[in-house]
Formats: C-alpha cells, sequence, structure tokens
C-alpha cells in the first residue's frame, strides 16, 4: 500500500503491490482539503442535500463522521436544508461560542434554494457557510447541465465567496494545492464569524469540480484533526478534535466575543456633534431588547434591573424575565394612561432587533429624547433614523458590574422610586386579556410559554407571525433566566422555521418545541420529512390552526378590503389537512380539545417527532 499525504490530512490509497498507486482525483483532494480545514477551524455540524457534483464530498464526511469529528444530517430538500444549517449555528450561539454549520450542495438550483436561509443569516447576523458544488469554469455560460453562475447567487447578503477553480491539486502540486485550499476556508470562516469584522453572517464556498468524482479504490480519506495553527490571535483554539455522538451543543469553537474593546460611545455616522449631547443625567427611562442570537438581551436585563427601568422585552431577546420586565407592553403604549406615562420618559436605551410592534418603533423614532443603541455588530437597529449615539458593546460586559460600568459611560442614573411601577401598575389595570379556561389561538401560545419556564424544558422556537406575537404581548417574564426561545426575526419571514428547529435541535443534542401558526407549518412541512438512515428527532411541533394567515385581521385591511377578498388575498385559508400531513411525514399527531388537555402534553417530555394540531 502507498499513501499520499498533505496539510490537509491523509488520503491514504491502495494500489497493486508491485506497482505505483494510481493518483486520488483532485476533486477529492479539494473536498478533503475543505473538510480537514473546516474541521480545524471548530465547524462540527454539517448538513448535506444528496446530489452528484457534491459526490467528492460524501467518502470524506462518512470518513470524518466515523472518527467522531463532526456531524452530518442529510437532507433531501434544499429548500429546508439551508435553515436546518442556520438552527445549528443558532444552537452555538446560545452557548456563546461561534461554530457555524455549513451546508453541502450539488451545484444549480440546489444553490438557490439556499438563498432564504442565506439572506436570514445575514439579516440576523447569523454565522453559516455554504459549501457549493459547481462545474468548472469553461463550463459557464455554455448551456451544460445545472450550470449557473453560484458566486453572485447571495450578493450582497455574504460576508465573503471564495471560488475554488477545480484541479487546484493537479495545477500547483498536491501540497501547494492543498495549503491554497485550506487557507481560503480559514478565510471564509473567520468572515462567517466575523471575529475580524465584527459583522458575523453568511460565507460561501464555491467549489469547482471536475470528474472523476469518486475516489480511487482502497482511498482511506480520514482526516488528522491536529490544530496546527497558533494557541492564540485571530483563529484561537479548537477545544476538543473530537466530539461525542451525544456532546450536544457542548462540542468545540471559539468563543462568541466578537466585538470591539469598550471605548466612550460614538456618534451616529452623519450625525451633528451636538447630537451626543444627553441632558442632564436621565432618570425615567426605559430599556427595549428585541430579537437577539448572541446574548445582548442577558445585558439588557441587567441594566435595566442596575437603573430600576421598565424592561419592555421581546419573547426572543433573551431578556423576558425579573420583576421589570413587563407584558402587554405595546398594548398598554397604544393607550392613553401608556401615552402619557411615556411622555414623562427621559431616556430611551435599545438592544437587539425589536421589530414586532408599531408602538414599540414609534417609541423608538421619538427625536424630544435621547435614544441609545446598544450594537453588537455594526448591523444596529435605527428605522427611524433617531438614534442619539451608538455604542459598540464590548464582549465583557455581563453581569451586574458591567450594567453599571456601561451606565456610568452614558451617564445614566438609577430610576426614582415608584417610576417601574408605576408601568406595572398601568399594565395590571388593562382589561383581561384571556379568558380563562378558553382553549385560544393566544391561550395555547401563552401555555406552550408556561410549559418552558419549567426546569428541565425544552429549546423553544417560535414563529415570526402570529405566534411570536402572542407571547410578545402575553408571555409572563421569567423568575429566574429568561427561555432560550428563538425565532427567525432578521426578516421575519414565515419559510423555514421547521428547519430551523430541527437544526437547533441536532447540535444542541437537546429536545425542542416549536410552536407555529397553520401557514407557517404548511410552509416548512417536508422539513419534518427525512430518510430512512436517518435519525428521528426529539421535536415537537405545535400548530396554531386559525385557518391562514390571522396576522392580517389585526391589521388595517380589513377595514379597507371586501372580507371576500381579504380572506382570498390576505388570509388565505388552506385545504390542506395538517393533521394527515403530519402523519404523514412521520409525526405521532395530537389533537387535543381543552387547554387542560394541552397542558397535560405540554408537561411531558419531548420525545421523538410529533405534531399537536390545535385548530380554533
Amino acid at each position: 500500500m502507498s499513501s499520499e499525504a498533505a496539510p490537509g490530512g491523509t488520503a491514504q490509497q491502495a494500489g497493486p503491490a508491485t506497482g505505483h498507486a494510481p493518483a486520488q482525483s483532485p476533486s477529492v483532494l479539494a473536498a478533503h482539503a475543505v473538510l480537514t480545514a473546516l474541521v480545524r477551524a471548530g465547524v462540527r455540524e454539517f448538513v448535506l442535500s444528496p446530489g452528484s457534483r457534491s459526490a467528492p464530498f460524501v467518502p470524506v464526511l462518512a470518513a470524518a463522521q466515523a472518527q467522531g469529528l463532526l456531524r452530518v444530517r442529510v437532507v433531501l430538500d434544499e429548500r429546508s436544508v439551508g435553515f436546518v444549517a442556520l438552527g445549528m449555528s443558532r444552537a452555538a450561539l446560545l452557548t456563546g461560542r461561534c461554530a457555524p454549520a455549513a451546508v453541502v450542495t450539488t451545484s444549480g438550483t440546489a444553490v438557490a434554494n439556499l438563498h432564504p436561509a442565506v439572506l436570514e443569516a445575514d439579516a440576523a447576523g447569523v454565522p453559516l457557510l455554504v459549501i457549493s458544488a459547481d462545474r468548472p469554469h469553461e463550463l459557464v455560460g455554455t448551456g451544460a447541465s445545472q450550470t449557473t453562475e453560484q458566486t453572485r447567487l447571495f450578493e450582497p447578503a455574504t460576508r465573503l465567496v471564495v471560488d475554488l477553480p477545480a484541479d487546484i491539486t493537479a495545477d500547483l502540486g498536491q501540497e501547494r494545492g492543498t495549503t491554497a485550499i485550506m487557507g481560503q476556508v480559514r478565510r471564509a470562516v473567520e468572515a462567517a464569524c466575523g471575529g475580524l469584522s465584527h459583522d458575523p453572517g453568511p460565507a460561501q464556498l464555491n467549489v469547482r469540480l471536475r470528474p472523476p468524482l469518486v475516489p480511487v479504490p482502497g482511498a482511506v480519506l480520514g482526516i488528522e484533526a491536529a490544530h496546527e495553527l497558533p494557541e492564540s490571535g485571530v483563529w484561537g483554539a479548537v477545544a476538543d478534535d473530537t466530539i461525542e455522538p451525544t456532546a450536544g451543543g457542548r462540542g468545540p469553537g471559539r468563543p462568541a466575543a466578537h466585538r470591539p474593546a469598550a471605548h466612550e460611545p460614538a456618534p451616529v455616522p452623519g450625525q451633528p456633534p451636538t447630537a451626543l449631547a444627553v441632558p442632564g443625567p436621565a432618570e425615567r427611562g426605559l430599556v427595549v431588547a428585541g430579537d437577539s442570537p448572541d446574548g445582548t438581551g442577558a445585558l439588557a436585563r441587567d441594566l435595566a434591573e442596575h437603573l430600576g427601568w421598565p424592561l419592555l422585552a421581546e419573547p426572543t431577546s433573551g431578556a423576558r424575565g425579573g420583576h421589570l420586565a413587563l407584558t402587554r407592553y405595546a398594548e398598554l403604549l397604544a393607550t392613553p394612561a401608556g401615552q402619557e406615562l411615556a411622555a414623562q420618559a427621559e431616556h430611551v436605551l435599545v438592544l437587539g432587533h425589536p421589530s414586532l410592534t408599531r408602538p414599540v418603533s414609534a417609541l423608538l423614532a421619538r427625536t424630544d429624547i435621547p435614544v441609545d443603541v446598544l450594537a453588537s455588530t455594526p448591523r444596529w437597529t435605527d428605522v427611524a433614523g433617531a438614534a442619539t449615539r451608538v455604542t459598540p458593546l464590548p464582549a465583557d460586559l455581563t453581569g451586574a458590574p458591567g450594567a453599571a460600568h456601561l451606565s456610568g459611560t452614558l451617564g445614566l442614573r438609577p430610576a426614582p422610586a415608584g417610576w417601574s411601577a408605576q408601568w406595572a401598575d398601568a399594565v395590571a389595570a388593562l382589561p383581561a386579556a384571556l379568558e380563562p379556561g378558553a382553549l385560544t389561538s393566544a391561550a395555547a401560545a401563552v401555555a406552550v410559554w408556561e410549559a418552558g419556564l419549567r426546569p428541565g424544558a425544552p429549546l423553544l422556537v417560535v414563529g415570526s407571525s402570529m405566534a411570536v406575537r402572542h407571547l410578545d404581548r402575553l408571555a409572563r417574564p421569567a423568575e429566574g433566566p429568561a427561555p432560550s426561545a428563538v425565532a427567525n426575526r432578521g426578516l421575519a419571514g414565515i419559510d423555514g422555521t421547521l428547519g430551523t428547529a430541527l437544526g437547533l435541535h441536532l447540535a444542541a443534542g437537546e429536545p425542542v418545541r416549536v410552536v407555529v401558526g397553520d401557514l407557517t407549518f404548511l410552509h416548512d412541512a417536508m422539513s419534518l420529512g427525512r430518510g430512512t438512515l436517518e435519525s428521528e428527532p426529539d421535536l415537537q411541533v405545535v400548530v396554531l390552526d386559525d385557518h391562514g394567515g390571522a396576522i392580517f385581521s389585526t391589521l388595517e385591511y380589513p377595514g379597507a378590503l371586501e372580507a371576500q377578498v381579504v380572506e382570498r388575498f390576505l388570509t388565505t385559508p388552506q385545504a390542506t389537512e395538517v393533521a394527515a400531513l403530519a402523519a404523514a411525514l412521520g409525526a405521532h399527531v395530537h389533537q387535543p380539545g381543552t387547554l387542560t388537555a394541552l397542558d397535560e402534553i405540554l408537561a411531558r417530555p419531548v420525545g421523538g417527532l410529533s405534531v399537536v394540531h390545535l385548530a380554533f
């Protein structure tokens, strides 16, 4: 037996005992180099959709999984696979690590089907790696099958696009070619994590592959996972070379501490210096916490509790907890009493990406009081352009010391006695929102949230339409840490929610419960399908079936359009039987008829794939 070795690890191959070993396919060598570099950079979660052009990755992935170096999930539908990878990346962020998942596809429309997930990763600031197999350059524009211009598909959403030409190891020699490939892969991982740009998001490795696409007979394609980079610096160190099959989200990866060092707050670019002036030490303030994948929500809660300011925290902010967090705050802001309270506010702090309600958007658009945005990435939320200043958040501002330091830097002062109580009392004075014991869409969503507050509860994923708005209005703040609730609020689409939940489960190694409306379920139902050789997930989907897009009933359209027009063109109730479809996809189906029956289901551990269908 003879072998070829390169910086990418081992690529041994068998040959005749008395002759030279056949040369390994350059395409297989390229795939081996790409995957070796990814593993060494801390990437452990992979999702693959089957296809011919991406076949060189298959034997290397299989060998590396057998070594315990990575995990692979095979997903048929490329429309789902990108969101599965997105959910995997989110699982790492929940543990404070940047460990982007990688999605591997064949060429052509397979790559295009990833576009919604790439856009969501871009808008939400979630690291994601696209490994797109491609045809050689000479076939582009010739009418060759499954061949298009893949490197421009995702513009401008990607942080970096690397276009690796075919046969690099043949053109440069195996050692130089492998080194070149691995260097480009490391750039892509760094771009996805935002280690230098402080702007995490998607990156694409477009790998052009020429036949032969299979390894030579007897090839051994294991990966040498030894970390060859310095223990400190840009790349850091990989915590472990292998992962345990049940390690869940505790595998290797770099800390997601990609924010700049602490310094004085910076003005919004383009605003005059006078915009920096905060008129006196603020006392009556509000903290607004929006959706956040990176732990900013914990700081929002710390700031509110340090200052004694009411906390307006969306359910996926990671801040919805403590005695200062309010329910029904958007509803309150729309009332005369709430508007009177808001008029007394002297300062607003904004963290994360608040986007759920118009009253909060109106609050953030005020120009008569300072609006401070505290940002962990360069893409801060300031829709109205009213922000007084933007403060980059350093990585170490956590806990009470961090809140005290930041409050002092911003010139803030704790609220006078009774300020937060005024807000809590005003919320308590609102009319009852739920009829006791009635099984409604809102009551079911609240029941899911309450179940998530119990010890050992599954991770929670929330659909981006009415489900998250029910929780924003009514979810009780946690007494302890806020639940780990995830939603795709970057672009707030309903597509890919189930795929995201599946990816979160696979990477975290924990059960996941997802609550969605019927349209969100139908939009992504095929994410629940799986191959016969893939494991059944511990995933429970609670479907709030209100016969179409109920969110439109909360907007201005019913008052401006005929009811039949609204129903057909906006609400769009579907003829598909949710329970029958769920059963066909292999899910255990439950259809509780009362709130008590729903609570009993939610109290049980989540095991296997199940769908709880609630028709209203």
